[in-house]
């Protein structure tokens, strides 16, 4: 049996505490949620989460989601990067 585990800080005893992601993906998520998930909080998953880590911190986040709205595709464009440029830490590995 695969055990998932997950840096995320919303991942609390196999279960997500994230108000946000709760509609989404429900109170126990199936393993690997965490991996796609747009509310992920924790490590660097990829390329995706830096850029998303940066531009919250810069305040660009915040300018481009009052000029285009929260659809922004940012989520999107994360997934994509985290895709593209995978970083392999040993924190989201599947025995």
């Amino acid at each position: 049996m695969a055990v998932f585990v997950t840096a995320c800080v919303h991942h609390v005893g196999g279960a997500c505490m994230n108000a946000l992601a709760l509609p989404l993906y429900g109170a126990s998520p199936s393993a690997g949620v965490c991996r796609v998930c747009a509310h992920y909080d924790g490590p660097d998953r990829g390329l995706g989460d830096t850029v998303h880590r940066v531009a919250r911190a810069t305040g660009v986040a915040r300018v481009v989601h009052a000029i285009a709205g929260v659809d922004c595709g940012c989520a999107q464009r994360r997934a994509d990067l985290n895709a593209a440029v995978p970083f392999d830490d040993g924190s989201t590995k599947e025995p």
